[in-house]
């Protein structure tokens, strides 16, 4: 029956017009970023462009997320509401659904933030002169979309109203950008900040003061947990609540 499920969500995913529409997203929010660059920055020294690249690949890898998790929720919410759901009830078991969901909405997501942060080097690369984006930080921009969609997938589960779920899920990933400026060690313990600590990035550059950085092997943990805790949450939800097609 998982297979069943899993061909089925595969199938899917070949004509996923959602996953265009983030893709077409992520690529003008990169785009947008980009404007932030310095003019001059070519002709600054090495190591003033070394910094601005690491904290430009951090803000990028951060709309990635975002933009991961809204994926991740609308990916599920736009099949609830066109009846895609409520037809695959009646072939295969509840859980079967939800587990197959979650492949994709991990791989959607990891193609959504992975497309932030290569237009956005590709322009930075072109303005600083010639770097590159290096196999790790590619990685971890993988990991951390992937994450992040599952994030999402969670949240989309738990809301399934399609235009409520975009203002939670969008507060849910910005929510600790804000709490930054007035508790800074409590932000740091909240997606998607710890979600780029556990994976790697340098949140620093997001306002978290190098004394109130989170081990990383702590972060990895309560990432895990965050993350656990959406989808167990959405499973249950998905379990027990109606989710047939939207009416309105």
């Amino acid at each position: 029956m998982i297979g069943r499920a899993l061909r089925a969500q595969a199938r899917s995913f070949a004509g996923d017009v959602v996953l265009l529409g983030m893709v077409a997203a992520a690529l003008l929010m990169s785009l947008a970023v980009a404007t932030s660059i310095p003019p001059d920055l070519a002709e600054a020294p090495a190591g003033v462009r070394s910094a601005f690249a690491e904290s430009f690949t951090v803000v990028l890898a951060t709309y990635g997320a975002v933009l991961a998790a809204v994926y991740g929720s609308f990916r599920y919410t736009i099949d609830r509401r066109d009846g895609v759901i409520a037809q695959r009830l009646m072939m295969l078991p509840r859980w079967t659904i939800f587990v197959a969901r979650m492949p994709t909405a991990a791989l959607g997501g990891a193609i959504v933030a992975l497309t932030v942060v290569v237009v956005g080097q590709i322009a930075l690369n072109v303005s600083r002169g010639g770097a590159t984006l290096d196999g790790a930080t590619a990685a971890s921009t993988l990991a951390l979309g992937a994450v992040a969609g599952l994030w999402g997938m969670g949240l989309g589960v738990v809301v399934q109203v399609h235009l409520v779920d975009l203002f939670v899920v969008s507060m849910s990933m910005s929510g600790a950008l804000l709490l930054t400026m007035f508790w800074s060690s409590g932000a740091g313990y909240l997606p998607p900040l710890v979600m780029l600590r556990a994976l790697g990035f340098d949140v620093s550059a997001m306002g978290i003061p190098p004394n109130d950085l989170l081990e990383r092997s702590l972060a990895l943990w309560v990432t895990a947990g965050w993350v656990l805790a959406v989808l167990l949450a959405g499973g249950a939800a998905f379990m027990k609540r109606d989710v047939g097609a939207e009416t309105t």
